[in-house]
């Protein structure tokens, strides 16, 4: 499995459609990690009928914490992505800075309607084809998948 860095890639509608498309083909399964203690979200609840598993898990792709979250396994369907696709994105990566040491210098993630919790999509064999870590605006994504 050979997942390259994407982050700032899908800041903007089109361009995650394009990749929810290239997803969807190939997506057998999503995980989604609901963070911060809540213990469901909107897509876990909408699709709850085809959630294959639930655990506790304080390590996923990624991320390591000392707190405990939920992680949901949900099959991939055409709904599913129909769903998906009404998010403005995941989430959106900028750079900013300058070669002036004065000014700082950083990252910035910034939220969209889908929210903080990581989200990754996985074909078959469990191949990862893309994953979030979505309040620090990554995103990883498996070289076949990939412009």
């Amino acid at each position: 499995m050979e997942l390259i860095d994407y982050t700032g890639e899908i800041n903007n509608h089109e361009d995650y459609l394009k990749v929810l498309k290239r997803l969807e083909a190939k997506t057998e399964y999503i995980e989604i990690v609901v963070i911060d203690g809540k213990e469901t979200n909107s897509i876990v609840q909408t699709f709850a009928g085809d959630v294959i598993m639930r655990k506790k898990v304080s390590a996923w792709w990624g991320t390591k914490t000392s707190a405990v979250n939920n992680l949901y396994r949900i099959k991939a369907t055409k709904k599913l992505f129909q769903y998906l696709s009404g998010f403005e994105t995941f989430c959106k990566y900028f750079v900013y800075g300058t070669t002036d040491r004065s000014i700082q210098c950083g990252d910035y993630a910034e939220t969209t309607d889908f929210g903080i919790d990581d989200i990754a999509f996985y074909g078959s064999n469990a191949r990862c084809l893309l994953c979030t870590t979505t309040h620090e605006g990554y995103i990883m994504i498996n070289k076949s998948i990939s412009d």
